[in-house]
């Protein structure tokens, strides 16, 4: 997966960073994720193929990927999604209504 959130930042230097997150999400499990496949799936949704294979070729933005993700796995993040509202941890899919009452109570204790 790391080679995906690869492709993701160069498709960021084609101003697509959340379409080609999207489409990732869309194709998960159906893909190898390959650089030829994710070259493709960059192609769907109207990037130049050609920069984006060369991107994923020079392995431009491994080093980013890989500090954040030592980064999640220092601060225990094992899976997604999770929240740190003031570094209280909010983990998985919850509620709109859960997520606002953290950050109501997180914004009573810092006034």
């Amino acid at each position: 997966m790391g080679l995906a959130m690869e492709a993701a930042y160069c498709a960021k230097d084609q101003n697509k960073f959340f379409e080609y997150e999207h489409a990732l999400y869309e194709v998960q499990g159906q893909i190898d994720y390959s650089p030829n496949s994710l070259v493709d799936l960059g192609a769907s949704i109207g990037l130049d193929g050609d920069a984006l294979r060369k991107c994923i070729a020079n392995r431009q933005y491994r080093d980013f990927v890989e500090n954040g993700r030592k980064a999640a796995t220092q601060r225990g993040v094992n899976s997604t999604p999770i929240f740190y509202i003031n570094n209280q941890r909010v983990e998985g899919n919850q509620p709109y209504d859960n997520l606002q009452r953290v950050i109501e109570q997180e914004l009573a204790i810092a006034q």
